[in-house]
């Protein structure tokens, strides 16, 4: 089960299940420790899904930064609702499935970005 922690200002809050912080602590321990982590951008619309791995080097209230492979990708946080816990994933034939714990945040401009300090199979496939 996850927990959903929403940001108006940028800044998260959360429902009674969890610590009011807990997805932004989990992020700033990342950052802290240089983690590298997986990655998953999907566009609400769709017609664009980038995986990867990289460090977030900068997170702060409106923005956080990937930086992966020489390229540095960068996220407006304004708006975004975090979700900690396990995200499911269908390998491209679906005929497998799998779980990967992390950071969801769902971008107001409903773009949504999966964090996890877990390895993820290179061909991923989001759950519906």
């Amino acid at each position: 089960m996850s927990t959903l922690v929403s940001s108006n200002s940028g800044l998260p809050t959360t429902n009674d299940a969890m610590p009011p912080s807990a997805a932004w602590d989990r992020l700033l321990d990342w950052q802290r420790d240089g983690m590298q982590l997986a990655f998953v951008y999907s566009r609400s619309l769709g017609g664009l899904m980038q995986t990867g791995r990289g460090k977030l080097t900068h997170l702060g209230e409106q923005a956080l930064t990937i930086e992966a492979a020489g390229s540095r990708l960068l996220i407006l946080l304004a708006g975004a609702s975090y979700e900690t816990g396990p995200q499911l994933f269908f390998t491209p034939n679906l005929l497998g499935r799998f779980e990967v714990d992390g950071v969801a945040v769902r971008l107001a401009n409903h773009d949504w970005l999966f964090l996890s300090a877990e390895t993820m199979p290179p061909h991923a496939a989001l759950s519906a």
